[in-house]
């Protein structure tokens, strides 16, 4: 019983050593998700035309906003493309985002949900899959 557990010991070490550098880094979170497509009912299955989705750019600066990350020292870096986005209640789409992000190594598939608004298109959730 003292070999298991020291065994086990080390191997959590091993592990945590092996992660901890991935801690730091940003990431998109979960936020907000579950708790908006709760409240969404089942809506239409309307797919939006471009003129009423979010613009690449806008998408761009509201997965910043959203992920609290800084604009201004990893934008110029990165992309956001808009691909598809599908009506899901008044004013609501899901879109399905491409992000190639300046600090990470390939591309990120994001979903997001937008809310029109006075001023846009306001993101209010995004999880990467």
């Amino acid at each position: 019983m003292g070999r298991s557990f020291l065994l086990g010991i080390a191997l959590g070490i091993v592990i945590g050593l092996y992660a901890a550098p991935m801690l730091g880094r940003p990431r998109i979170g979960l936020s907000k998700m579950s708790n908006v497509l709760s409240k969404l009912g089942t809506g239409s299955e309307h797919v939006p035309d471009k003129a009423t989705r979010p613009t690449d750019d806008r998408a761009k600066s509201e997965l910043f906003r959203i992920s609290k990350w800084d604009i201004t020292k990893h934008g110029d870096g990165s992309t956001v493309n808009v691909k598809r986005c599908i009506s899901i209640y008044e004013n609501t789409v899901a879109c399905e985002l491409v992000a190639h992000l300046g600090w990470i190594e390939g591309e990120k598939l994001v979903e997001s949900i937008f809310e029109g608004g006075p001023d846009g298109w306001n993101m209010v959730a995004a999880k990467n899959r």
